[in-house]
């Protein structure tokens, strides 16, 4: 006897156990009632038999119950891994980024054809250039501002050439301030 073609699909998943209880309640009244699918059901409770796995060793038992935390050890081993990977990468980046700009900005400086340029002094003629006689007090009191020293009281035109400010007599060449 054949099973009841609109019961087929359902009676191998009954034997399966998979049939949720409203389902399984229906399919096992039908079953009660049809010799055909009883046969067909115990058909495929006895080839499920067949298949069905022996049950787990200790050994086994152990290895799944560890499964979740190796699983999850070794994810953080390879998080650690590309992160480490990817600051290296990061770093050579950086690294490289700098040598380069160490070796292309000072060749833009050099040759100013190409966009850049150094600032210099503007040329002018001796005859332009104030000498040390000509440099105005205003002049003066900046460079000694700028230095840090203290004005000149004296005047260096005034002195007379056997004169000289404060000479320190126990000066000895190569002494060091």
């Amino acid at each position: 006897m054949a099973a009841c073609p609109e019961y087929e699909v359902l009676l191998d998943v009954f034997a399966a156990g998979a049939l949720e209880t409203e389902e399984a309640a229906r399919v096992h009244a039908h079953v009660k009632s049809c010799d055909g699918c009883r046969e067909a059901i115990a058909e495929t409770v006895g080839v499920l038999g067949m298949v069905e796995l022996p049950p787990l060793t200790p050994e086994e038992k152990a290895t799944v119950q560890e499964l979740p935390q190796r699983t999850l050890a070794a994810w953080r081993r390879n998080e650690q891994h590309r992160g480490l990977r990817r600051r290296t990468l990061y770093s050579l980046v950086a690294a490289a980024a700098v040598v380069a700009l160490m070796l292309l900005v000072p060749g833009l400086i050099r040759n100013p054809g190409e966009g850049g340029g150094t600032v210099t002094a503007p040329v002018t003629s001796e005859a332009d250039s104030p000498t040390g006689d000509e440099v105005d007090a205003e002049t003066m009191a900046a460079i000694e501002a700028w230095a840090g020293l203290e004005p000149l009281d004296e005047d260096v035109d005034a002195l007379e050439d056997g004169d000289a400010l404060d000479e320190d007599l126990d000066f000895e060449l190569g002494e060091t301030l």
